[in-house]
């Protein structure tokens, strides 16, 4: 007759999992904790030798000045805000006509492609006056009320006359 064991078999099984499972995570662990294969450590390409510095101090002053302002003016633009950087020009679509308009200070209206580029570059020489360089972005606000225009070949007119300035179209949900 089979006699049970007297021992149970989890008490043997259940650590050697664990062990396993150990063994399977440090296997999977390997490739990042291993260092460069020896193939990469020794690149056999040389680099071309950089150009050689001067050996005039006076040189190498100049020379360090010059890129420490250079790093002084990119610093600023990067932190400078975008509001600094941006200049947004609002046009409007007449909901009874569809035609473009602005107002400075009373409403002027954009009938042509050579109104448009009146418009634009007055904008852009708007922006840039003072000796600081801004982007013009131009929004076109659609109607608030739904009242049929633009007409689609309206829209595809001002889409012409704005495609070579970044512009960007506000249509009411």
């Amino acid at each position: 007759m089979i006699d049970r064991p007297r021992r149970s078999v989890t008490r043997f099984f259940i650590p050697l999992i664990d062990v396993l499972i150990l063994l399977f995570c440090i296997f999977l662990l390997m490739p990042f904790v291993s260092g460069p294969h020896a193939a990469e450590s020794a690149p056999d390409t040389k680099t071309p030798p950089e150009k050689p510095l001067p050996e005039d101090v006076k040189t190498l002053q100049a020379m360090l000045k010059e890129e420490q302002t250079r790093v002084a003016r990119l610093e600023k633009e990067r932190q400078a805000k975008l509001t600094d950087r941006l200049a947004v020009r609002v046009l409007e679509i007449d909901p009874t006509n569809g035609t473009l308009f602005y107002y400075d200070p009373e409403r002027q209206e954009i009938k042509t492609e050579a109104d448009a580029l009146r418009f634009i570059n007055r904008q852009k020489a708007l922006a840039n006056k003072g000796g600081v360089v801004k982007d013009v972005f131009f929004l076109i606000l659609y109607p608030r009320k739904i009242t049929g225009f633009p007409l689609a070949e309206q829209e595809q007119q001002m889409r012409q006359w704005f495609r070579d300035v970044p512009f960007g179209v506000d249509k009411p949900d």
